[in-house]
């Protein structure tokens, strides 16, 4: 999963780095972002509206399966997919201001750890049935490590050769990747939690939207940790 998050991550920060060139950073922004669903045919953003649905419905899991599984769309789905695509589009908006470096680091970190989160979940989580279920029940509690290692391994290299871009230096620029990491992995945990409450189990519309939450809470640790370690060093 990092390494297909790794593909996404090449295709929007090189996009991100182009467009912010040339079209500013708001575009730049959006069509990144345009970029990767339409690569993974706006599956996650179904999963994520299929969760709001779920979770703003009442009554007990069963119903709250069915409202997530329902093809419909309600108020709780348009919400989330409003405000957290909105949250990913102001983070990479944010650090279009920053050096040129960043416009490709950033969106490439941000999918690769975004993956991560989603091993972590199914890693964590009660798998349902179907294909979806078959990924959970076949990634175990110890599949997390490996996922952390390969993420490290993609986004630390890229990283220590773009920070001197941005004015990092190793301690700064291994805080903030740290950081975006540990974030992966306690979205993609609390996420396999959340979904064990409310509807049971861990289906594929909890997977695409654990992508969809992680990418933008990743991008503003990011955003948070470099203004803080600008403040104090």
């Amino acid at each position: 999963m990092p390494i297909i998050g790794a593909f996404f991550g090449l295709v929007a920060g090189g996009a991100f780095f182009a467009l912010n060139w040339a079209a500013g950073g708001f575009v730049a922004a959006v069509a990144a972002l345009l970029l990767v669903h339409l690569l993974n045919r706006f599956l996650h953003i179904d999963g994520l509206s299929d969760l709001g649905d779920g979770l703003l419905s009442g009554g007990n899991q069963e119903k709250k399966v069915a409202a997530m599984k329902d093809s419909r769309s309600g108020a709780g789905g348009i919400a989330y997919v409003l405000f957290f695509e909105l949250l990913s589009v102001a983070a990479l908006y944010t650090l279009a201001g920053e050096d040129m470096g960043i416009w490709l680091f950033a969106p490439f970190a941000a999918e690769v750890l975004a993956k991560t989160a989603l091993v972590t979940c199914a890693a964590s989580g009660k798998p349902a049935e179907g294909l979806a279920g078959m990924f959970v029940r076949n990634t175990p509690e110890r599949a997390v490590i490996p996922a952390m290692a390969l993420s490290l391994l993609l986004v630390v290299p890229l990283g220590m050769l773009l920070a001197p871009t941005w004015g990092c230096c190793v301690f700064q620029t291994l805080t903030i990747i740290l950081s975006m990491l540990l974030i992966s992995i306690l979205v993609g945990y609390l996420m396999a939690k959340l979904a064990k409450r409310n509807f049971g189990m861990v289906n594929g519309d909890v997977l695409g939207a654990t992508n969809e939450i992680a990418r933008p809470l990743i991008l503003i640790t990011m955003i948070v940790v470099m203004t803080c370690l600008e403040s104090v060093l």
